[in-house]
């Protein structure tokens, strides 16, 4: 017996289960293994890593922004910008 179903059913069941590869050696696997929670998926796991890693860059780039930056008063950058308050 064939039963009707919606294509944009299939594609939108299909795609909530579709999972890319990642390889990785065996030592990366070990660390992974190791940090990773209880319960946690892989995906939470890397998730996470992907969080931390982009807070550090924003860090990184402020702190370089701080040592090399040039920097003007809130009123000149008003002014420069055409933002004056009338």
């Amino acid at each position: 017996m064939y039963h009707m179903v919606h294509i944009s059913k299939v594609i939108h069941m299909v795609s909530q289960s579709t999972y890319k590869r990642i390889p990785v050696s065996p030592s990366t696997w070990e660390k992974l293994s190791l940090i990773k929670k209880p319960g946690e998926t892989f995906d939470q796991l890397i998730l996470d890593l992907v969080a931390e890693r982009e807070k550090r860059d924003i860090i990184r780039h402020a702190m370089h922004v701080s040592e090399e930056g040039e920097y003007v008063s809130l009123d000149e950058a008003r002014e420069a910008w055409g933002l004056n308050e009338d």
